[in-house]
């Protein structure tokens, strides 16, 4: 063994007072940052890691006679309080991320080339492109308070256990281990007091730096590709993850739903602290895989790791699966990302159309059918919160937004699909007499839906409009003047979001009494230009990937969607 257990037990001591020690100093630090801080938070930067190496140095000097073959390494600290230093400077000062990422690629190639001089220029600037790999995965992973510390911990908890059992392990690389482990350990503990210290970005350049020097000093290699399971934790994981989520919940519902009255079947919950346990648990058992792989462990080894992993994942699915209460009430509203979307059922949509039509003191009625994009966009876009704000009833067109209800656990009745609610509305018109209005598409696509439908269910068409003006002009007045002259009960605007919501908001000007539904692509489809999506597919919320295979290029607009999975999956974590 490379250390004593009276050693290895006095260094964790020293280390742990030396991270008190100097986290106490930080927060008795003013720092006057230009920007906020929250009452729990306490800037600390990398002091609480240099504590940690402090501690571990004073153990170094006072147990020197058991390791009088190691030399203390004072590049690699040299190295960690540039790297500190380069993230202070973000921190403090808020340079740019470009600056940053350059600086610390400079001085990351520096320290190669330190280390390594003999070695080529292409694997020095390989070593070099490792660490900064490392160090961006490490800040990507801080969007989670916990997880750089568990990354560091488990990272450095696995390079010691494999440098202890190697017969070409280095003393001063598992003491600078040690340290690592001892500063990520007592910073999760210490946020157990309802406290949290900010590495921020000169704690995490410090920190990873260490670590990945480590990972490259190790004689064998074996660390760096323990290193590499933190971009894979880090950047794999979170999709992986995210993503079994999505298709658990949104389509163990729509398994179970028979009808549009059926109760789902579950409701999810995401407790914060046991999601973070459990990737924590993943991130240890993919470490120790590998250690166990590596030291060619028998297979009683591999059977004790299945067994956590097993239990694991157990104990986190019976968290997050819960059957719902089969009385529970449907509010009428549903609050998603602070956008209230109607609880409606299709039949009880119609049911408000016709009330409004028939009732000539109602007034204007602006119905949007909202999918995951139009509530990405409401978030970054203060003139269309307001649109959505201000309408009569915004349904949900969209699965992505039926998922969402789903999974903050306050589930919607059914979907209101716009080309489904075109057709339903034309049906009925024949007896309720409505006087329909199409607007929007390419020029012809709008005449050829209406045609399709006029003879399918003999609504009565008052007029029809392309999409193809511009905004603000004036064949914009002019479509508006031509909807109004038409004394049309619904108008159908198929302009996309958000120019239908826009173009419906300016015709609240012009007519007083109308029921006005923004359709997006309703009339391609119905038209006949565009097939509809299998009938599977339409089950399952799926016509958006059907509709990307046709069109390609709509690949553009999908950038949004994996925004608001990650803002419904933040929203959870932070409230249940």
């Amino acid at each position: 063994m490379l250390l004593g257990l009276d050693v290895l037990l006095s260094s964790i001591t020293l280390a742990l007072m030396g991270m008190i020690t100097f986290t106490y100093i930080a927060n008795n630090i003013p720092f006057n940052f230009p920007y906020q801080i929250k009452p729990y938070e306490k800037y600390a930067g990398a002091l609480p890691f240099f504590g940690s190496l402090f501690g571990i140095i004073c153990g170094y000097f006072l147990n020197i006679e058991s390791m009088y073959s190691a030399k203390l390494d004072y590049k690699i600290l040299a190295v960690v309080f540039v790297f500190a230093t380069i993230g202070y400077l973000r921190d403090k000062y808020r340079v740019s991320k470009r600056v940053i990422f350059l600086i610390s690629f400079v001085f990351a190639f520096i320290a190669v080339y330190l280390y390594f001089p003999q070695i080529s220029v292409t694997k020095q600037i390989g070593y070099t492109c490792f660490i900064m790999i490392l160090l961006v995965c490490l800040k990507i992973s801080s969007l989670v308070y916990e997880m750089p510390f568990i990354l560091i911990s488990t990272s450095a908890i696995t390079h010691m256990l494999f440098m202890i059992n190697s017969a070409r392990g280095s003393v001063i690389l598992t003491l600078i281990d040690l340290a690592l482990a001892t500063f990520s350990v007592a910073s999760i503990i210490h946020t157990c007091s309802g406290y949290r210290i900010l590495i921020s970005n000169s704690g995490i350049l410090a920190s990873g730096i260490a670590l990945a020097l480590v990972s490259l000093l190790e004689q064998t290699g074996n660390l760096i590709w323990f290193s590499f399971f933190i971009p894979a934790m880090a950047i794999v994981y979170p999709i992986a993850f995210i993503s079994l989520m999505i298709v658990t919940s949104y389509f163990g519902n729509r398994l179970h739903k028979t009808s549009d009255e059926d109760k789902h079947g579950w409701k999810w919950s995401l407790n914060r602290e046991k999601t973070i346990n459990f990737s924590a648990l993943i991130f240890l058992c993919l470490n120790f895989t590998g250690l166990l792989v590596t030291l060619k462990s028998p297979i009683i080894g591999y059977l004790c790791l299945l067994s956590l992993l097993a239990l694991s994942m157990t104990s986190f699915i019976k968290t997050f699966a819960r059957r719902l209460t089969v009385d529970e009430t449907k509010p009428d509203k549903i609050n998603i990302l602070g956008v209230k979307i109607d609880a409606l059922l299709p039949q009880e949509v119609l049911k408000k159309i016709d009330e409004h039509v028939s009732d000539p003191n109602a007034g204007f009625m602006h119905i949007i059918t909202a999918d995951s994009l139009a509530l990405a966009r409401a978030d970054k876009d203060p003139d269309f919160k307001r649109i959505l704000d201000s309408a009569e009833l915004v349904v949900p067109d969209g699965a992505g937004i039926v998922w969402a209800a789903d999974f903050i656990a306050t589930p919607l009745p059914s979907r209101v699909p716009g080309v489904a609610l075109v057709g339903q509305i034309c049906e009925k018109s024949k007896e309720s007499n409505y006087n329909i209005f199409f607007i929007g598409s390419k020029p012809g696509i709008a005449e050829k839906a209406a045609e399709v439908l006029k003879e399918k269910t003999g609504a009565n068409i008052v007029g029809v409009e392309h999409g193809y003006f511009a905004k603000d002009s004036d064949e914009e007045k002019q479509m508006l003047e031509k909807i109004r002259d038409s004394k049309a009960n619904i108008v159908f605007v198929a302009l996309g979001v958000p120019r239908q919501e826009d173009f419906i908001t300016k015709l609240r000007g012009y007519c007083s009494h109308i029921v006005a539904i923004g359709v997006g692509g309703s009339f391609d489809v119905i038209s006949g230009t565009l097939p509809r999506a299998p009938q599977w597919m339409q089950r399952f919320g799926m016509e958006w990937l059907f509709r990307l295979w046709l069109e390609p290029k709509r690949i553009t607009r999908m950038i949004d969607i994996p925004v608001f999975v990650i803002n419904v999956m933040r929203y959870k974590l932070n409230t249940d």
